[in-house]
C-alpha cells in the first residue's frame, strides 16, 4: 500500500475511534419535548428531612428540622446546621423545575448515569410523604444534569446551579459559629487575658464594668467585643474528638470569653502557638465538642485594655436634651430652664436667652470628654483640684428625674482634669474643651 493512502486510512481509522469514545461519554439524547414543566411543587416548610446520598464517595449527610424550626445535621454526626445553606437547599428543592423533559418513557439509566444516579436526594415531607431525586451525568448539550424522580420513567435534566446547591458534604452546611449564644439576652460577659480579667454586667440597656472595679463602660465598645465572638466563625476543625490532644493546651489560655444569657452560660478558650508571622490560634468552646482553627482578628480582638473599654463621655445625657442647667465658671453661676419651646435664665429675672447659644453650651457638655483617666480613687481627686473646682455644670433630665453634675478644674503641671459628682474616677480633659466650656458661658451671661 502507497504510503499516503496508508496515512488517509489511519487518520479515517482514528476519527471512527473518537466519534466511539465520543458516543460512549456523551450519549446522545433521545427525542425530546422542549418544554419545562415542575418536578416538585410544595411549600418549603412542609420538607422536614433531607438525606443525601452519594455513590462515588463522600458518604451520607442528612439534616432534619427540629420543632422550633432550627434546622440540624444528623449523619455523619449531629451538627446545628447554618441556616442560609440550608434554606437555600430548601429553596430548590420545594420549586424544581425540569429544564427539559427528554424522555417520557426511558428505560435505559446506566446511559445517563442514573442507575442508580451519581447523588440521591431523599426528601421527607411534614405529612410523611416522601420522594427520591436522583441525579446523574452532566447533559452533553445544555448546562443541565440529567435526573429522575421517584425511580419514574420520566427522564429529565435540571439545571447545573441546581445540583450545586444539593451536592453538600455536612462541612458545607454545618454552622460554623464558633460559639453561638442570644448576645441581646446576655446579662454577663466576662474577658480573661494574660494579666487582666474584664467582667461586665448589664442593667437595662447598659453595660457596667464590674471588675476589675466597678467603673462605667462605653456601651458601644462593649457590644462591638460582644459581637466579634457571636458572629465568628472558625476556619477549620483541627480535632473532634471529645477530649482534644495534650498538644492543644488551654491549661493557660491566650484569651477566654464567657457570656451568661437567657439559657444558661457558654464558654471560650482560646490557645495559641507560634511566635511572629507564623501563630495559629485555635480555640474549644461549650458548644461544640473539639478544637477549631480560629482567625488572629478574633483571639488578638479579646485582647483589649481596660481603657478602651470605659465610657470616655462626662456627661450620660447623650442626645436628650436637658430641660434644666446649672453652670458655674469661677465667680459667673447661671440657672437656665426651658419653658414653652424657650430659654429661660431663672436666676436674672427669666430673661431669654438665644436659643443658639444655650444649644452651643448643651453640645460642649454633651461633648465632653476624657483624653485619659488620671486615678479611679476618689481620695486622689484632691491632688487634681477637684475638692475646689474651678468650674462646674449640672444638668437635669425627665423633669428632674435624671440629674448628672460634673466639676472641673485646672490641674498640676498645666491639665485639666473633670469628676462626675459621687464617683470616684478622676478625667484628664482637654485644654481647649474647658476653654470652650468657659467660651459658651461667657456668652450667656
Amino acid at each position: 500500500m502507497k504510503p499516503v493512502r496508508l496515512l488517509i486510512a489511519l487518520v479515517i481509522l482514528a476519527g471512527l475511534g473518537g466519534a466511539v469514545w465520543y458516543s460512549e461519554k456523551h450519549p446522545p439524547q433521545p427525542k425530546s419535548e422542549t418544554k419545562t414543566e415542575k418536578i416538585i411543587s410544595t411549600s418549603e416548610d412542609q420538607i422536614r428531612k433531607i438525606k443525601i446520598e452519594r455513590q462515588s464517595g463522600g458518604g451520607t449527610m442528612a439534616l432534619e428540622k427540629g420543632d422550633d424550626g432550627k434546622w440540624r445535621i444528623t449523619e455523619p454526626k449531629s451538627y446545628k446546621a447554618e441556616d442560609s445553606s440550608v434554606n437555600s437547599m430548601v429553596s430548590s428543592l420545594a420549586a424544581l423545575n425540569a429544564d427539559l423533559v427528554v424522555n417520557e418513557k426511558n428505560t435505559d439509566w446506566k446511559t445517563y448515569g442514573l442507575d442508580p444516579g451519581k447523588l440521591v436526594v431523599q426528601i421527607s415531607l411534614k405529612d410523611g410523604k416522601q420522594m427520591k431525586l436522583a441525579l446523574g451525568d452532566d447533559a452533553p448539550t445544555s448546562s443541565g444534569v440529567y435526573a429522575r424522580l421517584d425511580a419514574g420513567p420520566r427522564l429529565f435534566t435540571i439545571a447545573s446551579f441546581v445540583k450545586s446547591s444539593l451536592d453538600k458534604s455536612a462541612a458545607d452546611l454545618r454552622d460554623k459559629h464558633i460559639l453561638p449564644f442570644e448576645s441581646e439576652k446576655a446579662s454577663r460577659i466576662t474577658v480573661a487575658t494574660k494579666g487582666q480579667t474584664l467582667e461586665f454586667g448589664k442593667a437595662g440597656a447598659n453595660w457596667q464594668i464590674v471588675k476589675p472595679r466597678p467603673i462605667r463602660a462605653d456601651n458601644y465598645a462593649v457590644e462591638d467585643l460582644i459581637r466579634s465572638v457571636r458572629d465568628a466563625n472558625f476556619e477549620s476543625v483541627l480535632d473532634e474528638s471529645e477530649k482534644p490532644p495534650a498538644k492543644y493546651s488551654f491549661a493557660a489560655p491566650f484569651a477566654t470569653f464567657e457570656a451568661v444569657d437567657a439559657s444558661g452560660v457558654h464558654t471560650l478558650a482560646i490557645g495559641k502557638e507560634g511566635k511572629d508571622k507564623d501563630v495559629t490560634y485555635y480555640a474549644k468552646t461549650s458548644a461544640t465538642p473539639g478544637v477549631f482553627k480560629i482567625a488572629s482578628t478574633v483571639a488578638e480582638g479579646l485582647n483589649k485594655t481596660l481603657d478602651s473599654l470605659r465610657n470616655k463621655k462626662l456627661f450620660d445625657f447623650g442626645w436628650s436634651d436637658p430641660q434644666k442647667l446649672e453652670v458655674r465658671d469661677g465667680e459667673v453661676r447661671l440657672a437656665i430652664e426651658k419653658k414653652a419651646d424657650k430659654w429661660i435664665r431663672t436666676d436674672a429675672g427669666n430673661k431669654d436667652l438665644p436659643s443658639d447659644k444655650v444649644q452651643s453650651l448643651i453640645d460642649n457638655l454633651r461633648n465632653l470628654s476624657a483624653k485619659a483617666y488620671a486615678s479611679d480613687d476618689a481620695s486622689a481627686q484632691a491632688k487634681y483640684g477637684l475638692n475646689k473646682p474651678s468650674a462646674e455644670a449640672k444638668v437635669a433630665l425627665d423633669e428632674g428625674k435624671r440629674v448628672e453634675r460634673v466639676l472641673m478644674a485646672a490641674g498640676p503641671e498645666g491639665k485639666y482634669y473633670a469628676a462626675r459628682e459621687n464617683e470616684p474616677a478622676t478625667y484628664e480633659i482637654e485644654k481647649s474643651a474647658y476653654e470652650d466650656f468657659q467660651k459658651a458661658v461667657g456668652a450667656l451671661k
